[in-house]
């Protein structure tokens, strides 16, 4: 209960962020097309940063164990959520926004920061696993939903930012080479940056967006309750019937950052490429946004579920 109230307060601590990021585009101090500065700097320096600085820790066969056990764990996750959706594709009528929205939650921008403020840097070394199967798995599965047919961007893959940056703090763990000092401090200034200047891109966002659009479109109810409640509940089941973490009771601590990964409000990424596409763009920043406010209740939720039955 009491990670549950911290988790509140800190996404409620974003939300004032959020508020001034829509403030000063209110206010005309800045324009909604500033965000996408502010984005790019988080999306290419701040993320990678705070990711890479992570893993300048000490090597121990725990964390290595871990590590491998969250990424197989989020790689079992979305392989079940990928079946899921194609199955209630019909039955739902799901679009292609509705089904990547479904599987791929904000992993990057708000989860990690979300871990630093509640958990600590270091479990951010846990939660940095999840980059690997959420960027493999998105841009080979995750575009192939949004195009309509089968095409992997293996480009996108290897040249991911946050992606480059796991391998790096992976190979600097491993030989346990260590930065000066001077950037080390460097780079934990960078990685502080990510909360807010993400949350103010949203704000900056919604600034240019209208509010009652949002919070009337009733399709966006059903497919958030999936996204927030239904798919991470999937997760836990999942992670019950496995028995890893009896198995392993060391686990549970590791786990809980992928739980609130895969509990995440939906990815910023599909409604981007919802505009590349072509396939409801409104629609899916919609879905975006409207995640965002539901998750001060349900990501607290999951979390404590989640300690309920596994603690």
């Amino acid at each position: 209960m009491a990670l549950s109230l911290s988790l509140m307060q800190s996404i409620l601590t974003m939300f004032i962020w959020v508020a001034v990021g829509y403030v000063v585009v209110k206010a005309g101090l800045v324009t909604v097309e500033n965000s996408k500065v502010l984005s790019s700097l988080t999306v290419y320096v701040f993320c990678p940063c705070m990711i890479f600085n992570a893993f300048q820790i000490e090597l121990t066969e725990e964390r290595i164990f871990g590590l491998i056990a969250a990424i197989l764990f989020a790689f079992a996750v979305y392989f079940v959520w990928i079946a899921l959706s194609k199955v209630l594709r019909k039955p739902l009528s799901l679009d292609p926004v509705d089904e990547a929205s479904l599987v791929y939650g904000n992993v990057g921008n708000l989860v990690l920061p979300l871990v630093a403020m509640t958990l600590g840097d270091e479990m951010v070394f846990y939660a940095s696993a999840i980059q690997v199967p959420f960027n493999f798995l998105f841009w080979t599965h995750g575009i192939s939903v949004m195009q309509g047919r089968s095409q992997f961007q293996w480009k996108k893959i290897v040249t991911n930012f946050n992606l480059i940056a796991v391998v790096l703090g992976i190979i600097f763990l491993v030989f346990q080479w260590h930065l000066p000092s001077i950037v080390q401090a460097s780079i934990s200034g960078l990685s502080a940056l990510v909360a807010p200047c993400s949350m103010m891109v949203v704000g900056m966002v919604l600034a240019g967006t209208s509010i009652k659009s949002i919070f009337t479109y009733k399709r966006a109810y059903g497919i958030l309750f999936g996204r927030l409640i239904v798919y991470p509940l999937v997760a836990l089941g999942l992670l019950y019937i496995s028995g890893i973490t009896v198995r392993h009771p060391a686990l549970v601590s590791v786990l809980t950052v992928t739980v609130m990964s895969l509990s995440a409000p939906t990815a910023s990424n599909v409604a981007q490429l919802a505009v590349v596409f072509d396939q409801k763009p409104t629609e899916a920043s919609i879905y975006n946004i409207l995640s965002l406010f539901f998750c001060i209740i349900t990501l607290p939720l999951m979390i404590w579920i989640y300690q309920a039955i596994f603690a």
